[in-house]
């Protein structure tokens, strides 16, 4: 016996709209909002980067200081988010950092970055060199 689906009603309709608006708003939340530079639970901390778009490729830039080539991690996460982590040759304390009003330790740099067009993850090329890491992905062509 086939099970009939129901019709969708004009609420339905309604309520799929908010939660694709919801979702973008999470979305742009995460992108331009300030939060916390770092993650006690991981003992992490996101390194400064930059995304520069050109027309043949996309250029991610991180810095990566106190880090060696051997723990860098370079992966993509999906079709437009890259996963940057590497550990740090010694362990920073937030003290050493100025921030007496927090405890634990910094043991590695962590972040996700998203990507703003579309991109061939596949042809990745990266490149560290003095505690920058420089990726290079070349764009898809449209067809």
């Amino acid at each position: 016996m086939a099970i009939k689906e129901r019709k969708r009603t004009f609420f339905d309709l309604v309520d799929r709209y908010f939660e694709g608006m919801e979702q973008e708003f999470d979305r742009w939340r995460e992108t331009f909002l300030e939060r916390p530079s770092w993650n006690s639970k991981l003992c992490a901390m996101e390194p400064l980067k930059d995304v520069r778009v050109t027309p043949t490729e996309v250029v991610v830039t991180a810095d990566l200081p106190l880090t060696e080539k051997s723990t860098l991690q370079v992966k993509p996460v999906d079709e437009d988010t890259l996963e940057i982590s590497a550990k740090m040759k010694r362990k920073m304390s937030f003290k050493e950092l100025g921030m007496t009003h927090y405890k634990g330790e910094i043991q590695k740099f962590h972040c996700h970055t998203r990507i703003p067009v579309p991109v061939d993850m596949s042809k990745m090329k990266v490149g560290f060199k003095k505690g920058l890491v420089e990726i290079h992905i070349p764009r898809k062509r449209r067809k």
